[in-house]
């Protein structure tokens, strides 16, 4: 069985860790919609006539899609981590 302190302790440790984890997926969710707002903006800046080329708009539009997908999975993934280090906290708050 673990003593109050100790406990006290990692609960600290895992809030600090987790408060880490949730601040980088934030600068990974604000750098994912630039990349895919770049990705956009290239895509309607192209007139280009080729037929190689004319793919590319449609190409650099699916790729922004995804990353903009991506970027709502780190979200989500930094939602939990905000509330799993809001528990801990808690937990260290009330010693369970």
């Amino acid at each position: 069985m673990m003593h109050g302190t100790a406990y006290e302790t990692m609960a600290a440790a895992s809030a600090s860790q987790l408060a880490i984890v949730a601040r980088e997926l934030d600068a990974v969710v604000l750098r994912l919609a630039d990349a895919a707002a770049h990705a956009r903006s290239l895509a309607a800046a192209t007139d280009w006539q080729a037929r190689a080329a004319e793919a590319f708009p449609a190409s650099a539009e699916d790729w922004a899609g995804e990353v903009s997908s991506l970027g709502c999975l780190a979200e989500t993934a930094r939602l939990a981590a905000a509330r799993a280090r809001d528990a801990a906290w808690l937990r260290r708050q009330v010693g369970l």
